[in-house]
């Protein structure tokens, strides 16, 4: 076998190999080729995976962006952004790249090869580049699943946080369990034009009202006096409140 063909014949096990890491076949391999060559080996003959990566980044935007409107139905645009920039931002996308060693499979310039480590900016990048080849190579549901999938554990810790509960079913189990009553939500104001209006609610609990809360809407308002209710319980029974 000559140094070519041992060449090709390495290069196509890693290929191999990063489908089996990232979870898929590529039926056109082609694609996958151009989604881990690094412009920094670009020439006249060699295309580089920057278009790809382009794709990919609204691939990927567009797939966290439906999940979170699907999972999270209370939560008001800002609350959905804030979750989405942490998911899709270049350190959780270098992070994902890391763990699947992607730096293997990269094909690059000599001078980024001469360092000990590949930038992060430049793995994250890879990962987009990976997605927009699976968006072409076998459309957007493959995509989207693809990416939901490899950013799972980073979405459970993301939307377990404070910040991001649902307060609402929270405080509903927690009284239910305690009390045997299921809360209830007023409005008591609703003010400014149609186009920006503010609402002001409070939660009650069989008869008793708590601190009100302010929202955009009304769901983003009962969240928000929700969470009120459950800091008045917590402090009232303790931590025992679910």
């Amino acid at each position: 076998m000559s140094d070519e063909q041992a060449e090709r014949a390495e290069r196509e096990q890693k290929l191999r190999q990063c489908e089996q890491a990232i979870g898929h076949r590529f039926r056109d391999r082609s694609l996958l080729e151009l989604a881990l060559t690094h412009s920094s080996l670009r020439d006249p003959w060699t295309e580089s995976n920057e278009r790809l990566e382009f794709l990919g980044d609204s691939v990927i935007g567009l797939s966290v962006s439906e999940h979170l409107f699907c999972a999270f139905p209370e939560h008001a645009e800002g609350e959905l952004t804030r979750i989405k920039s942490i998911v899709v931002s270049r350190p959780s996308l270098a992070k994902l790249g890391k763990q699947l060693d992607l730096k293997q499979f990269l094909r690059v310039g000599k001078g980024i090869r001469k360092r000990r480590t590949i930038p992060p900016s430049l793995i994250a990048n890879t990962v987009e580049a990976l997605v927009g080849a699976v968006y072409l190579d076998a459309g957007y549901e493959s995509a989207r699943s693809l990416i939901l999938g490899l950013l799972e554990d980073q979405l459970l810790r993301v939307t377990k946080r404070r910040d991001v509960r649902n307060y609402k079913a929270t405080l509903q189990q927690s009284v239910q369990k305690r009390f045997g009553v299921t809360p209830r939500y007023r409005v008591l104001e609703a003010v400014g034009p149609d186009h920006k209006k503010e609402f002001v609610v409070e939660a009650l609990i069989d008869g008793t009202a708590y601190a009100p809360a302010r929202g955009s809407t009304k769901k983003q308002a009962e969240q928000r006096a929700a969470r009120e209710a459950l800091r008045a319980l917590r402090q009232e029974h303790g931590s025992d409140l679910a």
